[in-house]
């Protein structure tokens, strides 16, 4: 499967591209590149099949992320909508 990068978190290192997320190319599946779970969180998942597991993503990635995909698919209010949340977000979050 060919991949479209969509974005990195903002909470990255700048020389960094991790956490991630990509678009699949048939725009079914969205994959992440992330931190793998620690085994105390990932024994809280559900119903882990044995090609399956756990990564840990910041929640304005993923938001940005779907915004994203959204806006290059015509409809692009989205993208400001969540952008105008996550500021809201951080200036609250001091």
């Amino acid at each position: 499967m060919k991949l479209h990068w969509l974005c990195k978190s903002e909470l990255s290192r700048k020389e960094g591209q991790c956490p991630a997320m990509y678009l699949g190319e048939n725009k079914k599946v969205m994959v992440g590149q992330g931190k793998l779970l620690d085994a105390e969180t990932a024994a809280e998942l559900r119903h882990v099949a044995s090609d399956e597991g756990g990564l840990a993503f910041p929640t304005e990635m993923m938001l940005r992320a779907a915004a994203l995909v959204l806006a290059e698919h015509g409809r692009p209010a989205m993208l400001a909508e969540v952008e105008a949340f996550l500021a809201e977000q951080a200036g609250g979050s001091a």
